[in-house]
């Protein structure tokens, strides 16, 4: 069936100091219309540009279906992992399948598999609600309490501020503020709650085994890019064959090739796609089955806004295994407002609405009171 464009718009909503929120609403002809974030930082301007250049090329053709998009663009190169292009790319294809399945009356979930919408399990990002404080031991261990006593049995956390690349020889006086704050986290926690540490590529090959080693004690569910995954995934094949603590990671990457390889290499135990970045909702399914398939897990990256959390909750809920899906938590606290019906986050839960498509739209009433419009 054709899926002809009638009109899109761009909303930005700035959520603190540190975060902005970026959509792109998009109308076909038969009246349905679906929402899809690109946020990218400071680069999210130069992706919502991108966007409006690929969609007007459709304005008097058929959209095609989302694994084709970059043939019927034109893209004769590789696209590279992190670029603007990866994510402008990856925003149009979860559009077109977020509008193939309202148009056949499906929530996405059902499109992409059949399955019927489900509550997905959470682990709660307690990092960017950090940026409001100062970011000592004593704030982390407060934030994640306060997310155990919401139901969350997982967190994630980036303790190490004072690293930067290069390293320095001796690793040691740079790491130990991100030791106290992760023993912190520990002792207010207690035993039995899970802790995922993620290091943004902060360290180097020699370094990262050390600091694994430092961290272990504590009790960690996973390391999470030590260094970056792009860049070095046979540094981390290493690491991962040396050290106790299994690797996540593959946040920026696009493209089932590129999460194939980390998996062939061993880079990681846990692969970490992120619908704003990996090509897409479809595609990060593709993604996900096929580490499955090879034995590595599959835990979606989404620090993001509500229309990335209940798009990468779609996702989850069409495996055939149950998965983990990030959720930042306590970063503003009208994030339940700005989707309708309401973002409904319980016990370390999501619960997804049943609707068409995602189901759920940006609020005009939210948007109103907190959000703009801007155009291209």
């Amino acid at each position: 069936m054709t899926l002809l464009l009638h009109s899109w718009e761009f909303v930005r909503y700035e959520i603190t100091k540190n975060t902005s929120w970026y959509f792109v609403w998009i109308k076909d002809d038969s009246g349905r219309d679906t929402y899809v974030e690109f946020t990218k930082g400071s680069e999210s301007d130069e992706v919502g540009r991108l966007i409006h250049e690929m969609l007007n090329k459709f304005r008097v053709e058929d959209l095609p279906e989302e694994k084709r998009l970059e043939k019927n663009l034109g893209l004769s190169r590789r696209v590279e992992n992190g670029s603007n292009m990866a994510v402008a790319l990856s925003s149009v294809r979860s559009a077109i399948s977020q509008l193939r399945s309202m148009e056949r009356s499906l929530p996405l979930c059902e499109y992409l598999s059949g399955k019927a919408p489900a509550p997905i399990d959470l682990y709660a990002n307690i990092n960017r609600g950090l940026f409001a404080t100062d970011r000592a031991p004593d704030d982390f261990a407060k934030a994640a309490y306060k997310a155990v006593s919401r139901g969350f049995k997982v967190i994630k956390c980036a303790p190490f501020d004072e690293v930067t690349l290069p390293n320095p020889h001796n690793i040691n006086g740079v790491i130990k503020g991100g030791l106290d704050r992760l023993t912190a986290v520990r002792e207010s926690v207690g035993a039995d709650v899970e802790i995922l540490v993620d290091c943004h590529g902060r360290f180097e090959e020699s370094s990262s085994k050390i600091v694994a080693s430092l961290i272990q004690p504590i009790g960690i569910g996973w390391f999470e890019e030590p260094l970056d995954p792009i860049n070095y995934s046979e540094g981390l094949a290493r690491i991962a064959s040396e050290i106790a603590i299994p690797l996540a990671g593959g946040e920026s990457g696009y493209g089932e090739g590129f999460f194939d390889s980390l998996a062939q290499l061993g880079s990681v135990q846990t692969i970490m796609p992120d619908i704003k970045y990996c090509g897409g909702v479809q595609e990060a399914v593709r993604i996900a089955n096929n580490a499955h398939n090879n034995g590595i897990n599959f835990s979606p990256h989404c620090p993001s806004g509500p229309i990335s959390l209940l798009a990468s909750a779609h996702v989850c809920a069409s495996l055939c295994k149950k998965v983990l899906l990030e959720h930042a938590i306590e970063e503003i606290n009208y994030r339940n407002e700005l989707i309708s019906p309401r973002e409904i986050v319980r016990n370390g839960r999501i619960e997804m609405p049943t609707g068409i498509g995602l189901g759920a739209a940006l609020s005009k009433t939210a948007l109103k009171k907190y959000g703009e419009y801007f155009s291209f």
